[in-house]
């Protein structure tokens, strides 16, 4: 058997590059599907972990049908209300309830006009709350205090590129026509909707806004003690009752991370199902490679057999070259996954604003090594037995 593997080495390091090019269409699709599934996973990860530092015992209520995807309501659908903070209020269990206000605001900063999204919010009624839950942090200056009405917070990526002149600390802001002195400039989130937002008090957005009293969502915090689906069930049942119509949705931070898991899981799915064809052809670049090294080494063959080897040992022979070309392939493959998705992670988590941390995975690397061993071998399998078959006889005569 030790003969077998020396034959085996010999014959793939005599012909470098034709094992070189049977190689790549291994490693490209190894290298895909262990990025995929690393990736996947990475971001998962970093998702529950986003989830777990806010809390699972978060609710979030938006107008619209419940079936409705995302967090906005269709359009033309009734809106939220300060009469459905009150109703949520008056629920037992509830820890604090508020209503955040977003809508596109005319601005002018001296001479220049332009549009953005306004973010508002009751600071008396969530504290921190909210803040801590998008991942706001102040940069420079302070942020809105209660109390304030004619404040704002500017978003990293608004202050430069809304106007041409940035936006500093202590400069006069126009919106919809109302005086709002800048208090502070946020950091940097990464996520570029949250980054061009300007944040400013509930009252000021609401004389900016004619005095409306509607929200685009309502945040619940719901006591530790209480089971938050119990909760949020309650939510809508009392809404419903208040309102005469389901035309809101009430999601749970839980449902709201299965959804995202949900969604990663069919991605990574249809990601892997594209990689797995790189795979494919890569299997049948070892079979079209191999049926060409059987031609080649038909005299060679024919020798061997005379000289007393047996169908076993030449169907080894092959089945080996090709089990070997697999490994090979699995191990650059895996390798080249993982540093690629090192370097996809370090440019998504700054898109999205998380951290995402590729971590090395023993399984998975397992898992690769045996999956393009078996590739190999499978696809070595037809000229392994075609090589096993010639007649020696026929086979000293092949020119």
């Amino acid at each position: 058997m030790l003969g077998i593997w020396k034959v085996i080495i010999r014959n793939l390091s005599y012909q470098k590059l034709r094992t070189a090019l049977t190689l790549l269409g291994i490693i490209i699709g190894i290298g895909a599907i262990t990025s995929m599934i690393t990736l996947g996973d990475a971001l998962e990860s970093s998702v529950r972990e986003q989830f777990e530092q806010i809390g699972t015992d978060k609710i979030i209520i938006t107008p619209g049908s419940p079936t409705s995807v995302g967090f906005s309501g269709a359009i033309g659908t009734e809106s939220l209300g300060e009469n459905d903070v009150k109703t949520i209020e008056r629920i037992n269990g509830v820890e604090t309830t508020f209503g955040v206000f977003s809508k596109t605001a005319k601005l002018r900063l001296g001479k220049e006009e332009t549009y953005s999204s306004i973010w508002a919010w009751d600071m008396g009624k969530a504290g921190d709350l909210f803040s801590d839950m998008q991942g706001y942090e102040i940069e420079e200056g302070r942020d809105i205090k209660e109390g304030d009405r004619y404040a704002a917070v500017i978003g990293y990526l608004a202050k430069t590129r809304l106007f041409e002149k940035d936006i500093e600390v202590r400069d006069k802001l126009e919106i919809n026509g109302k005086n709002f002195r800048v208090v502070g400039l946020l950091e940097k989130i990464g996520n570029p909707v949250d980054d061009m937002s300007i944040l400013i008090p509930l009252d000021g957005a609401r004389e900016a806004f004619n005095d409306t009293d509607e929200f685009s969502m309502i945040f619940v915090d719901a006591r530790d003690e209480v089971d938050v689906d119990k909760i949020s069930e309650k939510i809508k049942d009392e809404l419903e009752d208040e309102r005469g119509a389901e035309d809101f949705k009430v999601q749970t931070f839980g449902d709201i991370l299965e959804m995202a898991n949900t969604i990663l899981n069919m991605l990574q799915l249809v990601f892997i199902g594209i990689a797995a064809i790189s795979l494919i052809v890569g299997g049948i670049g070892i079979m079209n490679i191999m049926l060409m090294t059987v031609m080649e080494r038909t005299k060679e063959i024919g020798i061997m057999k005379a000289t007393g080897a047996t169908n076993r040992i030449v169907l080894l022979l092959f089945l080996g070259e090709a089990a070997i070309v697999g490994l090979l392939g699995g191990i650059v493959g895996y390798c080249v996954g993982l540093v690629g998705s090192f370097i996809v992670a370090q440019y998504a988590g700054e898109m999205v604003g998380i951290p995402i941390n590729i971590l090395f995975s023993p399984e998975l690397f397992g898992g690769t090594l045996v999956f393009s061993v078996f590739v190999g071998m499978v696809s070595g399998a037809y000229p392994a037995r075609r090589a096993a078959g010639l007649d020696p006889v026929d086979a000293l005569r092949y020119e």
